[in-house]
């Protein structure tokens, strides 16, 4: 099955190459996978780099621009061969990602920003790592969580934009909790302290460490759209006092509970030069070359790991879920 698992991947690809044309929905895309699209939309993610249907906007966008440069076709022809409901629309999609209007860039002669086709080998074996895996079950535990969520990412500039939603989610979460373990020691206030004031409160009594707390995060399973990113974060609190009422901008945290389950894990680096991409990968080769275990159907995550004395995440610790093979 997990050899297979790379086949489907590929056919997903080669599914989407030959109907770039046509409107291209994801249940369809995904209909000889047999897996659920939250289970599907990670895998696929960590191995090709792209959510499906932010990889399928570029590829139709990549081939449009070909067109524009190779063809004489017009650019409402183009525009409507690769399933635009406009040229209008066209060209809102094509200037926010190449950065020009589809008649500039025909008339530049520009061929620089094209996406090419996913090639499993290129993107893939050449980025392994050698890394440490060990096998760990996480328990149940009850979290507190902030979904940040926005439905309107450009292609361009995805990335940039992606880390401002997860910062955002981070930051909503932390000032939340940072109030509500100030009102859980000191009683329920209207007025707290300043937020560098919590962050030293937090720090001096250690609430920001296992086991007291830990952090994980993950990328929001269930885009429906090339513009749609969120950011799921948790942190896991232990004596829970829920009848602590906090200030309303918090309102959006929400107590629930986790299931646990079975997980590899391996770490990597934080920081712009973090290697997350690379050790993800590189547990999905290790996955498939275990013949122990396969994918399990529960939630990847990503847990942030903080230091004694000091603010801030300093490195991250993997979850790829797995179950024992039948």
């Amino acid at each position: 099955m997990k050899v297979d698992y790379l086949k489907k991947i590929e056919q997903c690809i080669a599914y989407i190459e030959n109907n770039l044309t046509h409107k291209v929905y994801i249940d369809d895309v995904l209909e000889s996978t047999y897996y659920s699209y939250p289970h599907f939309h990670r895998i696929f993610m960590d191995f090709v780099g792209e959510p499906i249907t932010s990889y399928i906007r570029k590829r139709k966008l990549s081939c449009a621009a070909e067109e524009l440069i190779n063809t004489k076709k017009t650019i409402i022809d183009i525009a409507l061969d690769y399933n635009f409901s406009s040229q209008q629309t066209f060209n809102r999609a094509f200037t926010g990602y190449f950065g020009i209007s589809p008649l500039k860039y025909r008339n530049n002669g520009m061929l620089d920003d094209i996406y090419k086709p996913f090639n499993f080998k290129d993107c893939f074996f050449e980025e392994l790592l050698s890394i440490p895996v060990s096998i760990e079950r996480l328990q149940p535990m009850k979290v507190a969580s902030y979904h940040s969520f926005n439905g309107n990412i450009k292609l361009k500039n995805s990335r940039q934009e992606q880390e401002k939603e997860i910062s955002k989610a981070w930051g909503n979460l932390i000032r939340w909790q940072m109030s509500y373990e100030y009102q859980k020691q000191y009683g329920a206030t209207k007025k707290l302290p300043a937020t560098r004031e919590l962050g030293k409160f937090m720090i001096d009594q250690n609430h920001h460490l296992p086991p007291y707390t830990r952090y994980f995060g993950f990328i929001n399973p269930f885009p429906m759209n090339c513009n749609e990113f969120g950011y799921e974060t948790w942190a896991m609190l232990t004596d829970i006092s829920e009848h602590i009422k906090t200030e309303v901008q918090y309102k959006d945290i929400v107590i629930k509970d986790y299931d646990g389950g079975l997980y590899a894990t391996s770490e990597a680096t934080y920081g712009p030069d973090s290697n997350l991409d690379k050790v993800w990968k590189s547990l999905h080769y290790w996955l498939m070359q275990n013949q122990q275990y396969n994918y399990g159907e529960h939630q990847w995550l990503e847990e942030h790991i903080t230091k004694s004395g000091e603010g801030g995440f300093h490195s991250f610790k993997l979850y790829l879920p797995i179950q024992p093979t039948r």
